[in-house]
């Protein structure tokens, strides 16, 4: 890997945080007050998708946030999670309850969808 993309990287993990779910070292991007707009990217992207688009929700005085799903971005890849979008939404309802968001404006990318879509059903 080049320096400047390990720099990018770096710069990115700098500007999230991580908590741990279940065992498993989660990334999320988490920034700013007001209502929670949840950005779920595309799979098999991360969190990095949306760092702009984090940063001018934040202006707006929006809390953006998006998480890494296992596997994917900065968290962790545990050999037994079944990497299957139901899954997926299962793990960000969790996360949701560990960063304590109740509402959220739901904004999903590509493949992301179906996740973001299962993400919203179960949350009805």
């Amino acid at each position: 890997m080049s320096k400047e993309i390990e720099e990018v990287i770096q710069d990115h993990e700098r500007e999230g945080k991580y908590f741990n779910y279940n065992d498993i070292k989660t990334f999320a991007l988490d920034r700013g007050s007001g209502e929670v707009v949840l950005c779920v990217p595309r799979v098999p992207t991360s969190s990095f998708l949306y760092r702009k688009v984090i940063d001018s929700l934040a202006e707006k005085h929006r809390r953006g946030v998006s998480v890494d799903l296992p596997g994917l971005g900065l968290t962790d890849r545990p050999e037994d999670f079944d990497y299957v979008f139901n899954n997926f939404a299962d793990f960000l309802t969790d996360c949701l309850q560990e960063l304590r968001i109740e509402k959220f404006h739901l904004v999903v990318h590509d493949i992301g969808g179906p996740v973001g879509f299962a993400l919203a059903a179960k949350n009805l």
